[in-house]
Parts: structure tokens; sequence; C-alpha cells
């Protein structure tokens, strides 16, 4: 299907896609430190703060408690990111913890503490394309449409840099949650055009389809 200046997109069933925000819209990403796989409950050795807290926002649900090594003392994955954060390093690096405690923050449903730590994420290394992502997730969840439009522009124009299958799909989402945000502005070729894209970052999705399906295009 092409796409000319002619085309003209129309909808007889314009809808506020809140609803669906919600089931598009599962996860947010946390900032890659390490390859290790998360555990629970998670144990510090000799350190290590912010490998540890990218292992626990790569599955929250699992991080239960982090018990430090030689020591009694357990604390929560987000004190955890705290500690990585506070140890300092390259700004990189603190970033990326940033973003990773707002991954913990949003799966405890703390979005005010979340948004404030993908920002500082994206001020600190404004090229972490998931901190971008994770604030326009968090913006379409407080329905501020503009604003998740322009956090879902600078990570799509940055890009993801690897082929894996699950980051893929992420930039799928970063597209239909764009489109949602278009759509509620009534910006209905917008819209359009990122379900489809969408679509075809991730054939095997079946949410944009289901979106598509509600267009006429006429030219």
């Amino acid at each position: 299907m092409t796409h000319d200046r002619q085309e003209r997109i129309i909808t007889s069933t314009l809808l506020i896609r809140v609803l669906t925000l919600f089931g598009a819209m599962a996860t947010v990403w946390a900032s890659a430190i390490t390859q290790a796989q998360p555990a629970s409950p998670l144990t510090i050795i000799d350190g290590g703060y912010a490998e540890q807290c990218a292992m626990a926002a790569r599955n929250p649900q699992a991080a239960s408690g982090v018990t430090i090594t030689g020591s009694r003392v357990t604390i929560s994955p987000i004190q955890l990111c705290t500690l990585a954060i506070q140890e300092g390093g390259e700004a990189g690096n603190r970033a990326a913890s940033y973003n990773n405690r707002g991954v913990l923050h949003f799966a405890a449903a703390n979005y005010d503490d979340a948004l404030a730590d993908f920002t500082e994420a994206v001020h600190l290394e404004d090229t972490l394309t998931f901190a971008h992502i994770n604030r326009g997730n968090v913006f379409n969840l407080r329905e501020q449409w503009a604003q998740a439009i322009s956090a879902f522009d600078r990570a799509i124009e940055l890009g993801i840099q690897t082929s894996e299958a699950r980051a893929v799909r992420e930039l799928a989402r970063a597209h239909f949650n764009r489109g949602i945000a278009h759509e509620n502005l009534e910006q209905l070729r917008e819209a359009y055009r990122d379900y489809l894209k969408a679509s075809e970052l991730a054939p095997e999705w079946e949410e944009p389809r289901r979106e598509l399906q509600r267009f006429d295009v006429v030219r």
C-alpha cells in the first residue's frame, strides 16, 4: 500500500484509545548492563550494584528482595538501584541505573517517580532509546498525548541498535503507542501510519492489525 500526498484516511470508528493502551503497553524496558539472568532473591557479591539493578529491572516480579553478601541486610530492588546511582561513575551508566529504577517504579505503579527517573536518564544520556520509550509510555498513561508523541519521536529517531527480537518488538510498541497518542489528538493519518509500521515490525502481533481494520484509506 503506497502513501502519497493525495491520500486521505477516514475512520468511522474514531475512539479514545485508552483501553487499548494498557494491552499494548505491558512492559517498559530496562537498560542492559549485564547479560546475567535475574534471580530471586538477588545476591550482591562484592558490590556490583548497577549490574544487579539491571537484573532486577529486567524482571521486576522476580526480584523480591536483595541480600548483601556478608550481612543480614535485605533491601528492595529500588533501594539497590539508588545505591547504583549513588556510586556515581560515567553518565551513561548512571543514566542506565535511573532508567532501571524507573522500570521498577513503573512496575509498582509509582508513575510520577518512574517519569522522574526516565527523564533524568535522558538528561544524562539522550541517546538512551529505551528511556525515551519509557517516558512516552508514562505520558500515554497520563493522557498527555503531545508529550508522549515527542518522547516516541525521539526514540524512533534513535532506533534500536540491535536485531534482538524483543528489541524490535519494543520499537513496534513505540510506533503503536505513538499511534494511540496521534489518534487521541485526531491526527488520523499519523495514527494509521504508526499502526501500519507496528504491524510491519511485528507481523505476529494481532493488535496493530485489529486497529488497521478500523481505517478506510481513500486516494
